[in-house]
């Protein structure tokens, strides 16, 4: 008896084809294709999977004896070969941005994904991830926001994280990586990681549990790499609990850092207030434990300011 389980895998399978015959006939909209792709982790596994039987299929077809027609890729969907769509991997007629399954996170979001070698990246706010695995590589881009990354191991295959900065091939290991205006922040709290750059180079590793953390910092001029101070170290296991801990840092800085799980902005009118102390540990989904805590402790008044704004005026 067919499982249900096997029938919603089958009906993805059959959506993702034809999405792949759509878009090789030119019928179909990018927007909407990207829109359903990701929407649910498993479409973008489904549609990696019949992407990369298509691409096997051509490697067969070009291997054929020229007596013998090659079945059309076209004819191939068409005629319901759904076998072939269980093939691994992911190649899409040449067209990279096709070839590499998303997963986003909305502001105030966080999201878990599980790679297909055993590997973990979780999502926190307002992130973007692209990824790719192959026979050869792992590969993983970071287009925005911060991610935690579990990396499994696998002596064959690298694990490359691609960012605007460059390359980092990580071993396997934890790892957290940030994306800042002026660059990269990569912390290594397990594992090794190597870092290439345009303007740069280094290497860091964490062996064992009484090593000290690493952070890798990647910006225009080079890589710069120390000891992670222990409250970066903190703040990533806070954040992946849905926390927010300040420890002493300017109202303005704090205010900056808990913007990024806010719809709606937090904004300091008077400088005086933004040079203000502050500290403590927060919830990243209940701004109002963090506005009351405002104000109370510094006798602040929350107003507020249309839809996407809230004032933090002295009184």
């Amino acid at each position: 008896m067919e499982q249900t389980g096997d029938q919603d895998r089958d009906a993805l399978i059959a959506q993702a084809s034809e999405w792949l015959a759509r878009l090789d006939a030119g019928r179909a909209d990018p927007a909407e294709f990207e829109a359903w792709r990701g929407a649910e982790p498993r479409r973008a596994a489904a549609f990696a999977e019949v992407a990369a039987a298509w691409s096997k299929l051509d490697a067969l077809r070009g291997a054929e004896p020229r007596r013998r027609p090659a079945m059309s890729r076209r004819a191939w969907l068409g005629g319901g070969m759904a076998l072939a769509a269980g093939l691994a991997g992911a190649a899409y007629l040449g067209r990279d941005q096709l070839l590499r399954a998303r997963t986003v996170t909305g502001i105030g979001e966080r999201r878990t994904l599980a790679l297909p070698d055993g590997s973990s990246v979780e999502l926190n706010t307002d992130t973007e991830v692209l990824w790719r695995f192959d026979r050869h590589r792992r590969r993983l881009w970071l287009e925005r926001g911060e991610v935690a990354l579990t990396v499994a191991q696998d002596a064959l295959r690298p694990f490359e994280l691609f960012t605007q900065q460059g390359l980092a091939r990580l071993a396997s290991g934890q790892f957290n990586a940030r994306l800042r205006p002026a660059g990269l922040d990569l912390i290594v709290l397990a594992g090794q990681a190597a870092i290439r750059t345009a303007a740069g180079e280094a290497r860091a590793a964490v062996e064992s549990a009484t090593d000290a953390r690493q952070a890798l910092a990647v910006t225009a001029t080079g890589v710069a790499i120390a000891a992670a101070p222990e409250t970066e170290v903190q703040n990533v296991q806070a954040w992946r609990r849905g926390e927010i801990v300040f420890e002493g840092q300017r109202l303005s800085e704090a205010i900056e850092e808990y913007n990024r799980y806010l719809v709606r902005k937090l904004v300091i009118e008077d400088p005086k207030v933004g040079r203000m102390r502050l500290g403590g540990r927060f919830l990243t989904d209940n701004p109002e434990t963090f506005l009351e805590a405002l104000r109370t402790t510094f006798g602040l008044r929350i107003i507020e300011d249309g839809p996407s704004r809230i004032l933090l005026k002295s009184r």
